[in-house]
């Protein structure tokens, strides 16, 4: 794991706005919680406490409503237990949308008050035969940045995908190009994935209660 100065996470934001404003064809995205500790010491311990359960995938199944994360080695090889680690898959499931998307693990970034667990779109690691497929509605230029952070008695976490292009090229068919375009557009224009990555932000958080 690397370390980086602090304020990558507000450098992310930025690009997502920069993103956001300009006519490139890529969007961006960005949902995030906040819960504010009593004193220093509480947010710091909370902090570590979450910076673990941050790699630990299972844990995200409690803080979605709606989607199912399974972690996968860099073998493929199905691993609920263990830690998340470069190199990784893991698996979302939507319901209803016809099968799971798959991101690989690229980056993780540390520092004092940040950590960054960066994935990007990727192949199916358990279907051999299309390994040069992106088996996820988005390209695997894009990337979902889960992000936490403790400002003093402050601590955000942030969910910012950036580069969130359509894909329609490196699929294993028409029927899944036209899935792929279906979950990607629907699913933005209804604010299906703004609303459940913004509550997965709360709970992550373990505010559930909170509005």
């Amino acid at each position: 794991m690397s370390q980086i100065t602090a304020g990558k996470i507000q450098n992310l934001l930025e690009q997502a706005a920069r993103l956001n404003d300009s006519a490139a064809a890529e969007d961006s995205s960005v949902a995030g919680g906040k819960r504010v500790l009593p004193t220093a010491a509480e947010a710091e311990e909370v902090f570590s406490r979450l910076h673990e359960k941050l790699f630990q995938i299972e844990y995200w199944n409690s803080c979605s409503e709606i989607l199912n994360f399974e972690l996968f080695s860099a073998n493929g090889i199905a691993s609920p237990k263990k830690a998340a680690a470069l190199g990784d898959f893991i698996k979302i499931t939507l319901p209803g949308s016809g099968k799971g998307d798959w991101v690989k693990i690229a980056e993780i970034h540390e520092s004092a008050d940040e950590t960054i667990l960066t994935v990007q779109p990727s192949y199916d690691p358990t279907d051999e035969e299309n390994v040069k497929t992106t088996s996820h509605f988005f390209t695997a230029a894009s990337t979902n940045n889960f992000c936490l952070q403790r400002d003093k008695t402050t601590i955000n976490f942030y969910v910012i995908g950036l580069n969130e292009e359509t894909n329609t090229e490196e699929t294993s068919g028409v029927l899944e190009t036209a899935r792929n375009y279906a979950t990607a557009n629907l699913g933005c224009l209804l604010g299906i994935q703004k609303v459940q990555w913004e509550t997965f932000c709360r709970n992550f958080l373990e505010v559930k209660s909170e509005k």
